[in-house]
Parts: structure tokens; C-alpha cells; sequence
């Protein structure tokens, strides 16, 4: 068949032949329709990320959209390796595939439940957010923090506060405010917000100096904050080190958390995976389809914020 094949951590995966999966026990060989490049498919490629089983030659893709043989399109994940679902056919445990919902595209599906996930899992596991509760988005303008403020909105926060660096993108949200992560008054705007709003739940994909600003401001706002604040910590774009004052976690009721593989279980990722699929065809991605041929070409493409490359065999 013909796959993205790596032959390197180092690398960039090219399109050539590779052997076919053999499928072993309730395995069926299903033939993909769509996979997404996400940046976790090229941390676990490089070998960079703790799920990586760093075996080489190996075939990428972390999931997508498969054509079961019984005519299902299934959402598919985490193929035995060193196989993986950029690739023509996949060999597919039938117990863990998800049905798509009548109407959702492959494209659409198989950009969004990774992205979107991150988000859901936060909410609605990690940190289980009660309707009407107030949400802070840090690093609202990639494709992640996007649908997190659509994902908050849609699960029934109350308030949904977007904070990113593209102005474009932030006018474009439907977030009940914005702020600008890299304006020089971003700790004074955020400091006011806090103080005539509050917040619940912050989401943060960013961490490193807003994470450090965002402690701090609502250290300096607990009196302001009528009940525990949970902070959740999914992405590290901004760096991966903060300084962090004992006196935050001492003197306020202050719930510090993360939301990713590990701490939440695969079981748990599988039994919400179908009701985000559910609410797919409600969210807003940008999706660009690239031919298999072609994956080399998009490998080097930079990830560019809300836009998600969608590899189609």
C-alpha cells in the first residue's frame, strides 16, 4: 500500500510503499479516509513525546476517519505500530471504533477530535464545569483554543473569556471578552476582569509567562473570587517553566491540574469521544486537505495557529 513512511526521528516522512497491516484478533483492514496532522502526530514521530514507541521505519498518524469493511466510517486511534493512519488501509480493533454521526465529514472529523478534546476532556472530566461558570481561554487563537471557547460556550459556561495574540482571530471569537496575552497591560486588563467578573475555570494551553501573570493576578483578585478556581494546565506553547509563589496556592482556594494523556484514562477518552463527534457538525475549524503524495510538502508546512492539514489518501 502506499503510506507516509519515516525512516528517521529526525526526518520528514515521504509517500512510498509499505507492507499492508496484518490484522490480529477483532482487527479488520479498513481503508482510511482522512487523518490529521496535529502537532502531537509530529512529537510522536520525532520520538519527542511520552507516547512515542520511537520504531523506525514507522508510518504517522495518531488517528482519522476509516472505511470499515461493512461500509461503517469510523472514528479510529492509536493503531498497533509501527503503523499508523496516514497510510491507504489500517488495521482497526472494531471494539474501539466510533461510528461517525449521519452527515459529519471524514476531513471534519478526523481535524477535530484531537484539537477539540483537549478542551472537552478539560471540562468535562478534569475539571467538570457547571452551567453558567466563568471559563478563561489562554491561547484562544490557535485551532485548540478556538474551539475550547466554542466547547465552553456549548457545554453552558456562563462567561467565556478569550485570551490570545492575533487580534484578527480574538475579533472573530465568540467570546464575551478578549485580551491580548502580549499587550503591555495585559496583567492590568486581566487584573480588572478578574475583579468585576471572576472566573471558575481557566484553561491554558500556553503556560511559561502567562501562566505566571495569570497566578499572580488571581492571587491578587482571591478576594474578588467567591469559590474554588481551577486551573488547567493542557498545552506549553509559551514556555515550560513558570515561578510560582507558594502564597497562590496557600491563600486561595486554588485547584492546580492538568488535562492529557495520563491523567486522564483511555477509557475515559473513548466514552466521550462520541458525544464530541455528536456536537462536530455545532464547531467551527479551518481544514486544509493535502493528498497523501503530497506529505512531505505539509510535514514542512508550519502549523499556522486555527488552521488544521487534513491528510487524505
Amino acid at each position: 500500500m502506499n503510506a507516509a513512511v519515516l525512516h528517521d526521528p529526525a526526518g520528514i516522512p515521504r509517500s512510498e510503499s509499505f507492507p499492508d497491516p496484518e490484522p490480529q484478533g477483532d482487527e479488520v483492514l479498513a481503508r482510511v479516509l482522512a487523518a490529521g496532522l496535529h502537532q502531537l502526530v509530529r512529537m510522536h514521530a520525532s520520538g519527542s513525546h511520552y507516547t512515542s514507541h520511537r520504531r523506525y521505519p514507522m508510518v504517522p498518524g495518531i488517528d482519522g476517519v476509516a472505511e470499515l469493511p461493512d461500509g461503517r466510517r469510523a472514528y479510529v486511534s492509536w493503531l498497533r505500530p509501527p503503523h499508523g493512519t496516514f497510510a491507504e488501509r489500517a488495521a482497526v480493533a472494531l471494539d474501539r471504533a466510533i461510528t461517525l454521526p449521519a452527515g459529519l465529514a471524514p476531513e471534519i472529523a478526523a481535524a477535530i477530535v484531537n484539537p477539540a478534546s483537549s478542551s472537552w476532556l478539560a471540562l468535562r472530566l478534569r475539571a467538570p464545569m457547571a452551567a453558567g461558570e466563568r471559563v478563561l481561554v489562554l491561547g484562544a487563537t490557535g485551532a485548540s483554543g478556538r474551539l475550547a471557547v466554542q466547547i465552553a460556550r456549548a457545554l453552558g459556561a456562563g462567561r467565556v473569556v478569550a485570551a490570545g495574540r492575533n487580534p484578527e482571530v480574538l475579533g472573530r471569537l465568540a467570546a464575551d471578552h478578549t485580551l491580548r496575552v502580549d499587550a503591555p497591560d495585559f496583567a492590568d486588563q486581566l487584573g480588572r476582569e478578574l475583579a468585576d467578573h471572576g472566573v471558575d475555570i481557566v484553561l491554558d494551553y500556553l503556560w511559561g509567562p502567562p501562566a505566571e501573570t495569570t497566578l499572580t493576578a488571581l492571587l491578587a483578585a482571591r478576594s474578588q473570587l467567591a469559590g474554588r478556581v481551577r486551573y488547567v494546565n493542557i498545552g506549553q506553547s509559551a514556555g515550560g517553566d513558570i515561578r510560582l509563589s507558594p502564597h497562590v496556592l496557600r491563600s486561595m482556594k486554588l485547584e492546580l491540574l492538568g488535562s492529557g494523556f495520563g491523567s486522564v484514562t483511555p477509557s475515559e477518552i473513548a466514552s466521550e469521544v462520541p458525544q464530541l463527534l455528536e456536537r462536530a457538525d455545532r464547531l467551527t475549524i479551518d481544514v486544509d486537505a493535502v493528498p497523501l503524495a503530497r506529505v512531505d510538502q505539509a510535514w514542512r508546512t508550519p502549523p499556522s495557529g486555527g488552521r488544521r492539514i487534513v491528510i487524505v489518501p
